[in-house]
């Protein structure tokens, strides 16, 4: 089996977001929420793992844009105009907003969230406020040109690389898991925004499905091979946690 350095490169970030905790106290939950992507690169394969927002975005939504993923990947030197492989945790607003910028990628996508964003309830108040309409119609071109592999459940992208549906904070939501040389690292996503979450199983504010939020803690646990190799999708603890890559500091950390 392969194994891939993975790195967390930072993008954007927001400070004073609360609540953390579904039904949380706004007074005691509030904080910072950092904006990542992730890369997995081996000499075979580079899998990048969502690719943000665009400073338009951004900017209507009050984010601090620090710059593009595409800039960000470059930085710890990747490509983004080579890379050939990018999952799509879930098409909230903050995971599939530059596509435009992996002309060669194929986009790895669970069937149920585009079928979901795609259907009936995309339009409800309680779901339309996470998603950038212009997004979802981008990868329905991309569908269109041949470009997204869709994906029931579990799939292996690359060897070494699988994803897992686990739903609950979107439907269609899934996880990533990358064989490294210290083990097996789930890269969460919004399964796990914060490591209070996990650690304290306490699913996240913005719910799609309560139950399957829950489960999907287990699923985290199940595949990461210890809770340190848990990573979750916005909390700035993990640029604490993990070493920065040299002079990359505040921007991007080696996880494994």
């Amino acid at each position: 089996m392969p194994t891939y350095e993975l790195y967390a490169v930072k993008y954007a970030e927001r400070d004073g977001y609360g609540p953390r905790f579904y039904r949380g106290d706004p007074h005691d939950a509030a904080g910072a929420m950092d904006f990542f992507l992730w890369a997995a690169v081996s000499p075979a394969h580079t899998v990048v793992v969502d690719c943000g927002f665009t400073a338009e975005t951004a900017a209507r939504r009050e984010r601090v844009f620090l710059r593009t993923p595409a800039e960000g990947l470059r930085l710890i030197g990747v490509d983004a105009a080579e890379v050939r492989h990018v999952v799509l945790t879930h098409f909230h607003n903050d995971h599939v907003g530059n596509l435009a910028d992996f002309p060669r990628a194929a986009f790895v996508v669970q069937d149920r969230e585009m079928a979901f964003w795609t259907g009936r309830y995309a339009n409800k108040p309680a779901f339309r406020w996470v998603v950038e309409p212009e997004d979802v119609l981008d990868l329905v071109r991309h569908n269109f040109a041949g470009r997204v592999r869709f994906v029931d459940g579990v799939a292996e992208v690359v060897p070494g690389v699988t994803v897992h549906h686990v739903g609950g904070h979107a439907a269609g939501l899934q996880v990533v898991a990358v064989q490294t040389a210290r083990g097996r690292v789930v890269l969460a996503s919004d399964a796990v925004h914060y490591y209070a979450n996990i650690e304290e199983d306490r699913p996240f504010a913005v719910v799609s499905d309560l139950a399957q939020m829950y489960d999907a803690f287990e699923t985290v646990r199940a595949l990461a091979d210890s809770p340190d190799h848990v990573i979750p999708g916005h909390d700035p603890l993990v640029l604490d946690r993990y070493p920065a890559v040299p002079g990359l500091e505040g921007i991007a950390a080696r996880l494994a």
